[in-house]
């Protein structure tokens, strides 16, 4: 591609397009990402009602609410990666 000379054929301008998919695929893979964000969803609400109650109670207890949101943004970010399961380790 780089090395081309003048008596190289240039590339093929492209490839054809694919057919378009059918609605039916549409509609199901919406569906199947639609159900996937509610399952995760359902999943993390546990972790994020427990950050709201522990940035409640750090404020009740005095805390500046830069240093309780920093506080609950670093608990809740560890806890979602401790949730998160790595591609290839072992589950």
């Amino acid at each position: 591609m780089f090395f081309r000379t003048p008596d190289d054929p240039p590339e093929p301008a492209g490839l054809p397009e694919p057919p378009a998919p059918d609605l039916d695929e549409q509609a199901a893979a919406r569906a199947t990402i639609f159900n996937g964000f509610l399952a995760m969803q359902e999943a993390l609400a546990p972790a994020f009602d427990a950050a709201d109650g522990m940035r409640a109670d750090l404020i009740a207890r005095g805390w500046s609410p830069t240093m309780t949101e920093m506080l609950v943004a670093t608990w809740l970010q560890r806890t979602l990666m401790n949730l998160t399961p790595l591609i290839g380790a072992p589950q």
